[in-house]
């Protein structure tokens, strides 16, 4: 057993206890009223814990932890560990002024976040059923808690529906993981793939994947799977959006590689056909969904879903190139969609309200928070020179090359679609009068973090090269 492995995790782990200590501390000392400055000073120790995580992830060799695949640290894990790790500090940061005059519990709020963010280090490094499902568990769990954690009537609503949804797909999961162990006598990703291989399937083999792939559509929230997104995203709290539509698909789609790569590519023919229709039907349904929506939230919740779509382009794929291009479409992806998360929670405290006619005039009221969410969206969009044109490119590229010609023009089609949905919202900022003309005011470090998003964006878009290559280099091995 080699736990040092595992360094990173504990760090994380540690961190969530140690806010939580310091938080009772704190009620205990100022008589339950402490002030916004020592709530603060959790979400630091918060940012210190995930820095150090990251620094841990960089010394941290391959291996196995525990002799067998149960845990794995590889090239693959290590990428998405590092995602994670930033968009849990980007998270933080967002929240500790959003929480600020919504509630006083932020001890426990850091301390569930954290604990979902070492779910997912914990599901990347899964190499075996029984340590992913239960990993994906303490992602999911926490998720729950978040959504609601406001105990508005609409975040209550959201994780209600996320919960019973969640719970039924994770049950239909667990159901196809015990089929492919009956049949293959394997809960190891690796062994499957061996055993499959050999060419013995089982008749019962076609149903344990459709169960297998209906639980893992819930993650990335694919059709017809997505009915808990618009609900999750509009009631949680913004910061919280923000993580679920970063964090939570990101690690959804790395442990969807991970299995179907690594487990069901010796039987590829049997769930392509799946794929495919599933990532029609997502780009399609997401896109058009999105646009008759008044909410913003709920616009990017359906958004979400379209993007779900043109990764599914790179699972269809198969190759090295399909792979990297979707590991580097989700880094473009998470900081687009963090840099307008995070205007949204900077927004809504001033105006109190999510649907797109609140924000009409908004660029007399912060010129730089509607540059930022300009950006962002454009990025989002797919439009040049910005990352996520180079997410797109690259994605439709490798397709195109591997003779999945139609699914290319299907998914630039509908992202031209969303270009019309995305610019709703900049017209509502930049085009309608300002019904109130009162300066949106917010933290210096937001600022300086909204002004690195817009740089990464246009830093990645003009030169995407060592991003990409980074990516390749990071497929798995066992590819």
């Amino acid at each position: 057993m080699n736990y040092t492995l595992l360094t990173p995790e504990i760090i994380v782990c540690c961190t969530a206890l140690l806010v939580l200590v310091v938080d009772l501390f704190m009620a205990q000392g100022e008589g339950a009223k402490s002030t916004k400055s020592t709530k603060k000073l959790l979400g630091w120790i918060a940012i210190a814990g995930l820095v150090a995580g990251m620094f841990a992830v960089y010394n941290t060799p391959e291996g196995l932890a525990f002799g067998n695949r149960s845990f794995v640290n590889d090239t693959f894990a290590m990428y998405f560990k590092y995602l994670f790790l930033g968009i849990g500090i980007l998270v933080i940061v967002s929240s500790m002024d959003y929480l600020a005059e919504r509630t006083t519990h932020h001890g426990e709020y850091y301390f569930v976040l954290l604990l979902v963010i070492m779910g997912t280090m914990f599901m990347v490094s899964a190499g075996e059923l029984i340590s992913l499902y239960v990993s994906l568990e303490m992602l999911s769990v926490g998720s729950y808690v978040l959504v609601a954690y406001l105990r508005t009537r609409q975040g209550i609503e959201g994780g209600i529906k996320y919960l019973l949804f969640g719970a039924f797909c994770s049950a239909v999961l667990l159901y196809g993981i015990g089929i492919i162990y009956g049949l293959t006598g394997t809960t190891e990703i690796k062994g499957i793939g061996e055993f499959l291989n050999q060419g013995d399937k089982g008749c019962a083999l076609p149903l344990g994947l459709a169960f297998i792939l209906a639980g893992f559509g819930f993650k990335i929230a694919c059709i017809p799977f997505h009915f808990w997104v618009p609900e999750a995203y509009e009631g949680a709290p913004t910061p919280i959006t923000a993580f679920l539509a970063s964090a939570s698909k990101v690690a959804s789609f790395a442990v969807f590689i991970r299995v179907f790569m690594e487990g069901f590519i010796g039987i590829r023919q049997e769930w392509t056909m799946a794929l495919i229709i599933l990532c029609i039907l997502t780009m399609a349904i997401g896109n058009l969904s999105a646009i008759p929506q008044t909410n913003i939230k709920r616009l990017l919740a359906y958004s979400s879903i379209g993007h779900a779509g043109y990764l599914l382009i790179g699972l269809v794929i198969g190759t090295v190139n399909g792979l990297s291009a979707v590991m580097f479409y989700l880094l473009v992806y998470a900081l687009a969609i963090l840099g307008i998360f995070m205007v949204i929670a900077i927004i809504s405290k001033r105006i109190d309200t999510d649907e797109i006619e609140g924000y009409e005039g908004m660029y007399k009221r912060s010129p730089f928070l509607c540059l930022c969410m300009l950006i962002c969206l454009a990025s989002l969009a797919g439009l040049p020179p910005l990352a996520g044109f180079m997410g797109k490119f690259y994605l439709f590229a490798y397709a195109v090359h591997a003779g999945y010609i139609y699914l290319a023009v299907i998914g630039f089609i509908f992202s031209t679609i969303s270009v019309y949905y995305y610019f709703r919202i900049l017209k509502s900022m930049y085009f309608m009068e300002a019904k109130d003309e009162s300066i949106i005011s917010f933290s210096p470090l937001l600022k300086v973090v909204l002004i690195l998003i817009m740089l990464g964006l246009f830093l990645i878009g003009i030169l995407p090269q060592s991003f990409i290559s980074s990516a390749i280099e990071s497929v798995p091995k066992w590819y």
